[in-house]
C-alpha cells in the first residue's frame, strides 16, 4: 500500500509540473492568449504512467526474488519466440526473448500465475531450463508485437542469417543503382510495417552484396544515423534513419553476431554468416561506443571475390618473377605489409593457392578465417580461450607442416617463433604493419629479432596498396598539366637511372603525357571508377641488403641497398599504371606519396 501511496504522490507532483509546462503563452500586441495542448498532455501522462510502472516492477522484482528486465527497444530472438505461441504467451502474461543452449529466458508480469506454470512445465520436460525475469506491460506488449515480425522474418540460427537466393534476386531487382537503393530505404523506413527491422537488414545486405561493398558502416550522429557502404575503397552515403530504427537494427545485429545486448560502453567484436544457398558470406562485426550511440562496422568476406590465381594480381613482371622464386623455396619468410584494407590477406591466399598440392601440409592461424580453402587446415584465433597467434603457431609446428600462414605478426614472441620456423625448414607466410617494404627490416629488429637471423630467414618483403581502376566505358584522355608532367617525368627518370627500363612498359620521360581521368556513367554509378587493383613494391634479401643489417639500418638505408634489384617502388608502379590507362593520377595521389620514396 505504501508503494502505491508513494507512487501516487510522485505522479501528482509530476502532473503538476507537466501541466504547468503545457501552457503556451502567445503574446500579441495588446493581448495574451493561453493555449492548453490536450494531445501533448495525454502523451506526457502516458509516458509518466509507463515510467511509473517500470519503477514499480523494479521494486516488485526484489520482492519476488527475480531479476528485472526492460525489453522496450530490444529485438527479441526469433528462435526463443518459437518455443511459445503468441496466444499462449498472451494468456500466460509472459514472453520468451532469448535462448542460449538449453536455457530459455522468459519475461513475465507475475511469477504467481497458474497459466505460466502450465506453459513452462512441458518446455522443462523437453530438457530446457527456464530463466525467469520480471517485466512491465510495456515490455510484454513490445515482444508480443514482434510475433507478426516473426512470421515475416528470416530464420536466425547460430549466427546465420538465411537469405534465400530467390529472395536476394527479388530484392536486388528492386533497384539498379545507388540512387534507386536510397529510394528503397526511404520508402521502407517511412512505412508502418511491423517487420520493418528484418526488411531493413535484408535491404542493407542485398545492397552491399549487389554493389560489391567491402564494408557496411552504421554511424549514429547528433540528429540522425548514417548508413554508408565502402565501395571500391571509398565510403558512400546510402541512407539516413532515426534512433528508434537504430535500436531495433543494432539489437538484431548483436543477437546475430553473438554480442552482449546489455554492453554499450565497451567495444565488442562478433561475426555471423549470410547463407545464400550456394555460398556463405562471412560478416565480421565491430561495435564501438560513440558520442551518440554505438557505431557498427561490418566487413563482408565474400568467397566469390577471393583471388585464387597469381595471374589475377597485377604484379610488375620483375616482382612476379621474384614472388614465384620465393614460393618454390622449401623454407623462408614471405611478409606482406601495408595498412588495413590494402589486400594483404587476399595476396596471401593467392600464395597459398600457388603452393598448394596434395603432397604439402598447410596450416593457417587466422583472425578470423576470411575465406575457406578446401584441402588445408585452417584455425581460428580465440584469445579468450588462450588460442593466440603465438600459441597457434607453436601448436602448428607440432603438426609437421610444410607451409604455415600466420594472419599477422603482432609481437616479439610471434615474430621469433615465425623466424625460427623458417630457419627449421618451413615456408612461413604472414603480414606485418609497416608503411613500405623497406620498413620490414627495421620493424623486425624493433620486435627483437637478431639481424643476423633476419638475413637467413627473410625471403621477400612485399608492400601493397589498392587503388580504384578507371571505368573502361567512360574514361576520357587528356594532356597533363605542367605540374602533372613534372611528377611523371621525375619518377620515370628515377626508374631509368636505377636500371628499371624493362618495367617502364615503353614509357620514357617527356614534356607532356596523355593520361586518363574519370568521367562517370551508368555502368560505374557515375563515379568514373569500377573495381580496384593493387600497386606493389618489394625487397629481397640480397648481399647488399644483408650488409646493412649489422648497423641497425633505417628504411632509407635499406631502400638504398635494394635499389639495384630492379623492382619498381610503390610510386613507380602507380605511375606506370596511370600511363597504361588503368587508373588516374588523382587516384594514386590519394594512396601514395608521389613526391618521395619514403
Amino acid at each position: 500500500m505504501c508503494i502505491f501511496m508513494r507512487s501516487g504522490t510522485w505522479i501528482a507532483k509530476n502532473i503538476i509540473e507537466m501541466t504547468t509546462s503545457l501552457f503556451i503563452f502567445l503574446v500579441y500586441t495588446n493581448a495574451m492568449t493561453i493555449v492548453f495542448d490536450d494531445a501533448l498532455q495525454n502523451h506526457r501522462l502516458d509516458e509518466l504512467r509507463k515510467d511509473e510502472e517500470e519503477q514499480l516492477v523494479k521494486i516488485l522484482s526484489d520482492k519476488y526474488g527475480l531479476p528485472y528486465i526492460d525489453l522496450r527497444g530490444i529485438a527479441p530472438e526469433p528462435d526463443a519466440m518459437q518455443f511459445v505461441k503468441e496466444e499462449e504467451a498472451r494468456a500466460a502474461g509472459c514472453v520468451p526473448f532469448k535462448v542460449v543452449g538449453r536455457k530459455l529466458y522468459v519475461a513475465t508480469l507475475s511469477p504467481s500465475n497458474s497459466k505460466l506454470e502450465e506453459l513452462i512445465r512441458p518446455i522443462e520436460t523437453r530438457g530446457s531450463e527456464i530463466i525467469l525475469y520480471l517485466c512491465s506491460h510495456a515490455s510484454l506488449e513490445h515482444v508480443l508485437s514482434r510475433y507478426a515480425d516473426l512470421n515475416q522474418s528470416t530464420k536466425v540460427e547460430s549466427g546465420m542469417l538465411e537469405l534465400t537466393k530467390e529472395k536476394m534476386v527479388t530484392l536486388m531487382a528492386s533497384f539498379s543503382n545507388i540512387d534507386e537503393l536510397r529510394q528503397q530505404f526511404d520508402l521502407l523506413l517511412g512505412s508502418p510495417v511491423l517487420y520493418k527491422t528484418t526488411r531493413v537488414i535484408e535491404l542493407i545486405v542485398a545492397g552491399a552484396l549487389k554493389f560489391d561493398a567491402s564494408d557496411i558502416h552504421i554511424e549514429p550522429e547528433e540528429e540522425k544515423v548514417r548508413l554508408r557502404y565502402r565501395l571500391n575503397g571509398v565510403l558512400d552515403d546510402i541512407a539516413f534513419f532515426d534512433f528508434a530504427a537504430l535500436k531495433n537494427i543494432t539489437s538484431r545485429l548483436k543477437l546475430l553476431s553473438g554480442l552482449k545486448l546489455s554492453t554499450t560502453a565497451n567495444a565488442q567484436d562478433g561475426r555471423f554468416s549470410i547463407d545464400l544457398g550456394d555460398v556463405e558470406v562471412d560478416v565480421r562485426v565491430s561495435v564501438v561506443p560513440g558520442n551518440y550511440g554505438e557505431s557498427f562496422v561490418m566487413r563482408l568476406l565474400d568467397p566469390r571475390h577471393t583471388v585464387s590465381n597469381l595471374d589475377n594480381i597485377a604484379f610488375p613482371a620483375r616482382l612476379r618473377e621474384l614472388v614465384e622464386h620465393s614460393l618454390v623455396k622449401p623454407n623462408g619468410v614471405i611478409l606482406t605489409t601495408g595498412p588495413t584494407g590494402s589486400g594483404k590477406t587476399t595476396t596471401l591466399y593467392a600464395f597459398l593457392h600457388k603452393v598448394y598440392n596434395p603432397e604439402v601440409k598447410i596450416i593457417t592461424i587466422e583472425d578470423p578465417i576470411e575465406y575457406h580453402f578446401e584441402g588445408i587446415t585452417q584455425t581460428q584465433v580465440e584469445e579468450e580461450k588462450g588460442y593466440t597467434f603465438l600459441s597457434g603457431l607453436r601448436a602448428a609446428l607440432r603438426q609437421d607442416p610444410d607451409v604455415i600462414m600466420v594472419g599477422e605478426i603482432r609481437d616479439e614472441d610471434t615474430a621469433k617463433v615465425a623466424i625460427n620456423a623458417a630457419l627449421t625448414g618451413h615456408l612461413v607466410l604472414s603480414t606485418l604493419h609497416t608503411n613500405n617494404a623497406a620498413g620490414t627490416i627495421p620493424r623486425l629488429i624493433d620486435l627483437g629479432i637478431n639481424p643476423k637471423v633476419i638475413a637467413g630467414a627473410l625471403s621477400l618483403a612485399l608492400a601493397q596498396r589498392l587503388v580504384r581502376t578507371l571505368c573502361q566505358e567512360c574514361k576520357a584522355a587528356y594532356e597533363t598539366t605542367e605540374k602533372e608532367a613534372r611528377i611523371i617525368t621525375t619518377i620515370l627518370g628515377d626508374m631509368k637511372t636505377s636500371g628499371k627500363e624493362p618495367e617502364m612498359m615503353g614509357h620514357v620521360p617527356a614534356l607532356t603525357y596523355s593520361i586518363f581521368k574519370p568521367v562517370g556513367c551508368a555502368k560505374c554509378e557515375m563515379t568514373g571508377y569500377k573495381g580496384r587493383i593493387g600497386i606493389f613494391e618489394a625487397i629481397v634479401m640480397t648481399e647488399a641488403v644483408e650488409k646493412t643489417l649489422i648497423t641497425n639500418p633505417s628504411e632509407r638505408e635499406v631502400r638504398a641497398a635494394a635499389k639495384d634489384q630492379g623492382i619498381p617502388t610503390l610510386r613507380e608502379d602507380a605511375i606506370i599504371k596511370v600511363l597504361e590507362g588503368i587508373t588516374s593520377l588523382d587516384e594514386v595521389s590519394r594512396v601514395v606519396d608521389l613526391y618521395s620514396e619514403s
